[in-house]
């Protein structure tokens, strides 16, 4: 045949798929595919033993995402194509531009599932809000690929062009020879796409649209994140990024204000005032267990992921020898849980005895009126306070955060003369920690008290430390960077110590050296609960050296800070005061779209659209991660209540302004 003839045969061959609405129709069905194959690859690479017995629900629901996410990011093309038809506009330039859509819409998605992997590698999940938090902040998320990923990155460049490139191309084929509709036929075809798309986007006859929660089936993040494609989660995420309000979907369940307050009375020993305020009914007494001649200084050192993974005396490498012989010098809370797995959740609660919920962090919260913090508190006492950050302290909104909230002074990047190294995310640990000594030095020659929150960021991706200042010795990893990282902040701390000692400031300072998070928080089939054991360490004076195993959270350092300074008065926190010999042991931890909560050796998972799941923690509470963490138990209704009201006090501080800075009364040292 000649090669005109096998042109016509060819022409007749594909001539359905240039009429009508075909040539979108085509990349519809070219993105169901890249979106099953992913799911397909992800589930069996995934290791958990919640999929087994699921795989028909996983690939029906992940259809149903795929349809709803394929409507919202298609449906401008069909609608502008019909309309063109109808009008008779149907031109060469708005094809390209139409071509130049699908492609780039194309692109999208491929992209997000290739981005999956690497960030289920280190969240656990799929691509969700964080990913959306992190886009906010181009500069240190370049910095980070380039710095630690820069294979990945040119790999996702590279392939994000090939794929445009070449969607491009076949998008243009499509429309090459394109026939239009008659405007009679795509008036009705945009009728018909109208109501389809419409109904895939919400996927649902209920009273709200389809969202991740709903297609929820087990325990596991992760195996819950399989039906849903990533476009679909960060799309999600982005629609809601910044909302201060919670829909019923978000949470487990509501709860009325009185139980919450009666809750959060129960699981935290503390002295209540003997007329309640309405106003400010979290409001507790603080009777200190120090009365000193003379202010106390406080230093809260903020260490960037160091979580009891790299704590040999709590189950993990030996990674942090410094931080080890500190703790024979202080109070070591060994029992200590971290309220989240994202720095803002630890600094609202270090800073703020603030409890996790299924709302954005208080850092990142719009607030009318200051809240009551340890720096509005002390900063009220008369001391100098300050937040000393090796970065940019515009991340995560913390410089408003503490300048709202108290602090004078927010110390961060730009104001270091020559460090001695800058990584990604700032300047080195020992320059921070040389700067926090210089001020403290200052301000003691002062005769000004000081608190200040001085929070490091060396131990953070893409682990860029100075060469040439630890090793890991003999540890087996496939990550040096990350354990030679940690190694570095321990050995960091170390010097500081070393230097903070032989300073005039040193003995009239109580230092608190806490985790913000644990380095990786991943789920394996169930709650992560062993992920949020992080080390803890009180120094100061009248604080004999001792372990104390029991289970208390990061909410909890405040008030114990207040003790430990002789500062008494009416505080709206929720926390208690870790001197006293009746101390609720209890955590509650926030991880994703789920809410832990742990009272001795019970623990409850709550969850959006599911029931509460319970579990019993077994194993030494110190070596979770060498065996099983959590062991399943009946329900108990009981203690289901608790957790409800719990997960539900977050919001309801937020929403009623209880942990208000008015509600700060008595205030005295």
């Amino acid at each position: 045949m000649s090669k005109s003839g096998s042109q016509v045969i060819f022409f007749k061959d594909t001539s359905a798929l240039r009429r009508g609405i075909m040539p979108l129709v085509v990349f519809v069905v070219l993105s169901l595919c890249i979106f099953t194959l992913s799911r397909i690859g992800l589930t069996l690479w995934s290791n958990s033993k919640e999929i087994s017995g699921h795989f028909f629900e996983i690939f029906v629901q992940g259809i149903r995402s795929d349809f709803s996410i394929i409507c919202t990011m298609y449906a401008p093309a069909f609608l502008i194509l019909l309309l063109a038809s109808i009008l008779h506009l149907c031109k060469k330039p708005l094809l390209i531009a139409l071509s130049l859509y699908l492609a780039l819409v194309f692109t999208v998605q491929v992209v997000m599932e290739l981005a999956t992997p690497p960030f289920i590698i280190e969240y656990g999940v799929r691509p969700n809000h964080l990913f959306v938090d992190y886009l906010v902040y181009p500069k240190e998320v370049i910095a980070t690929l380039i710095g630690g990923h820069l294979f990945a990155l040119i790999f996702s460049l590279v392939a994000a062009v090939v794929c445009l490139v070449l969607a491009f191309l076949l998008s243009q084929k499509l429309f090459r020879l394109y026939k239009p509709l008659t405007s009679a036929k795509a008036l009705l075809c945009l009728f018909i796409v109208a109501l389809i798309c419409a109904a895939g986007i919400r996927s649902t006859f209920g009273h709200r649209p389809l969202n991740p929660a709903m297609l929820s089936f087990s325990n596991d993040p992760l195996a819950n994140d399989l039906p849903v494609n990533s476009s679909f989660k960060v799309f999600y995420a982005l629609r809601h990024y910044g909302e201060n309000d919670l829909n019923e979907g978000q949470l487990y369940a509501y709860d009325d204000d009185q139980h919450i307050l009666q809750v959060a009375r129960m699981v935290s020993a503390r002295n209540e005032p003997e007329k309640i305020d309405p106003k400010c009914p979290l409001n507790q007494i603080i009777n200190p267990s120090v009365h000193p001649l003379e202010k106390r200084n406080v230093v809260v050192i903020l260490e960037e992921s160091f979580g009891a993974d790299f704590v040999k005396s709590l189950g993990g490498l030996p990674l942090t020898p410094k931080l080890e012989e500190l703790a024979r010098e202080g109070w070591f809370l060994r029992g200590m849980h971290a309220a989240g797995h994202r720095s803002v959740r630890g600094i609202e609660a270090v800073t703020a005895s603030y409890p996790p919920s299924p709302l954005a962090s208080q850092v990142k919260l719009d607030h009318e009126t200051p809240m009551a913090t340890l720096m509005q508190i002390y900063k009220n006492l008369g001391y100098r306070t300050s937040f000393i950050y090796g970065g940019e302290s515009h991340f995560d909104n913390m410089r408003t955060y503490f300048l709202y909230n108290g602090a004078e002074e927010v110390i961060e990047q730009k104001d270091y003369e020559n460090p001695s190294f800058v990584a990604s995310w700032g300047v080195s640990d020992e320059d921070l920690f040389d700067k926090a000594d210089e001020r403290f030095s200052k301000w003691y020659e002062e005769g000004q008290p000081f608190c200040s929150v001085v929070f490091s960021s060396s131990f953070h991706d893409p682990f860029d430390i100075p060469q040439g200042k630890v090793d890991i010795g003999n540890i087996k990893t496939n990550e040096p960077l990350r354990f030679a990282a940690v190694k570095y902040a321990d050995y960091a701390l170390g010097k500081f110590f070393e230097k903070a000692k032989k300073r005039d400031y040193f003995n009239n300072t109580v230092f608190v050296v806490i985790a913000d998070h644990e380095s990786r928080v991943q789920s394996n089939g169930e709650f992560p609960a062993d992920k949020f054991l992080i080390p803890a360490l009180i120094i100061g004076p009248d604080i004999k050296p001792r372990n104390d195993d029991r289970i208390v959270s990061q909410i909890d350092v405040l008030p114990t800070l207040l003790s430990l300074t002789g500062v008494s008065g009416e505080f709206p926190l929720v926390g208690q005061d870790l001197t006293r010999d009746d101390v609720v042991e209890r955590a509650a931890m926030d991880y994703n779209e789920l809410f832990g909560f742990r009272m001795g050796n019970k623990f409850e998972v709550l969850m959006p659209e599911r029931k509460a799941a319970f579990y019993k923690v077994t194993g030494d509470r110190f070596t979770l991660k060498q065996g099983k963490a959590l062991k399943a138990s009946p329900n108990d209704p009981a203690f289901a209540e608790l957790g409800k009201a719990l997960e539900n006090l977050g919001l309801a501080i937020y929403k009623n302004r209880w942990n208000d800075a008015s509600c700060i009364k008595g205030l005295s040292q």
